[in-house]
């Protein structure tokens, strides 16, 4: 049995690049691709039951290279949607309520420090995260845990 092979020419010539919007080629022989050529190449590669390998043939471009321009545009688009760091917002302390507090705990010495409220809540959300902290909080333990959750 004789088995024939057919051979596939999946270069175009510099004739032929005329005829492509988003081909370019220098004098080299080099080409070149607009951006949205390539990313029309990478939506009809996404298309279901397409082959990558089939659409860089009809595109006269290696797959190698389409598979390149595929994993690049996954990405750019991971990296727009990824969620940039919560901003700190700034807190408003009721003069009152501050006020009470010092009144509370001083007695006239100048060394002495303000009691902390019991009933006091701090409620913080990071990332999805929700932590309440309740009664006294040590203000140095509290920043190291803020610290924390900044660096990731």
């Amino acid at each position: 049995m004789v088995s024939t092979m057919k051979m596939v020419d999946t270069k175009k010539r510099a004739g032929q690049a005329g005829s492509v919007s988003g081909v370019r080629i220098n004098r080299t022989g080099r080409r070149t691709y607009t951006l949205d050529y390539k990313r029309d190449v990478v939506r009809q590669c996404s298309e279901p039951g397409v082959s990558v390998a089939a659409v860089a043939m009809q595109n006269g471009i290696n797959a190698n290279l389409v598979r390149r321009w595929i994993v690049r545009r996954q990405r750019e688009l991971v990296a727009a949607s990824a969620k940039p760091p919560p901003a700190m917002l700034p807190v408003a302390i009721d003069a009152t309520a501050t006020a009470s507090l010092l009144e509370a705990g001083t007695d006239g010495n100048a060394s002495s420090k303000p009691k902390r409220a019991t009933a006091a809540t701090i409620e913080i959300e990071l990332y999805g995260a929700r932590i309440h902290l309740r009664g006294g909080v040590d203000a140095d333990a509290l920043r190291s845990v803020l610290d924390v959750l900044r660096q990731r």
